[in-house]
């Protein structure tokens, strides 16, 4: 009876040793992507985009990616358009975090290469410098690291229609 239950307590000890994917919230990419998103809220575009590699991908809403020097104009554009931009994240009943994030490191398989990823949920807010208003736009981003601690490519899905709308009117008033 005594080596069953040894047998039975190295079993269910191993059986816990952490193997295959590994989902963590407060490690080192989980805060880098943190900062990342602090510094865009603040406006702070030389250190959003340092965080990026020389190549990196930036794919948004669609498959043809941009890079970190075609997305800075977009940045400005938005907060020339926009104040009180923040970031936001509450589950009902709880403290409002900001974003959620969250990395994950995935193993090499059969069919996939070794992957680190982090990705964040928010909902983006601004009101718009024009007309006053507050528009909230749910978004999702995923970042995937390189072997050099940079994001290599990232992925951002929301709904643009709100947010293009009002740049394009700042844009057009500006024009007049």
């Amino acid at each position: 009876m005594k080596n069953y239950m040894l047998l039975f307590f190295a079993a269910l000890f191993i059986g816990c040793a952490p193997t295959g994917v590994q989902v963590t919230f407060d490690d080192e990419n989980s805060n880098k992507i943190r900062e990342h998103l602090n510094n865009y809220v603040n406006n702070d575009l030389d250190s959003l985009l340092a965080l990026a590699s020389d190549d990196a991908q930036i794919f948004i809403n669609g498959e043809d990616p941009i890079t970190p020097d075609e997305i800075r104009p977009l940045l400005e554009a938005q907060h020339a358009t926009f104040d009180n931009i923040t970031l936001s994240w509450v589950q009902e009943g709880k403290e409002d975090i900001g974003v959620w994030v969250e990395s994950t490191t995935y193993p090499e398989g059969p069919a996939n290469y070794p992957a680190d990823v982090t990705t964040a949920w928010f909902n983006w807010l601004g009101t718009s410098k024009m007309s006053g208003e507050t528009i909230t736009i749910p978004v999702h981003v995923v970042y995937v690291w390189n072997d050099e601690g940079k994001i290599q490519a990232e992925y951002e899905y929301y709904d643009p229609t709100k947010l293009v709308a009002a740049m394009e009117a700042a844009q057009s008033a500006a024009m007049q």
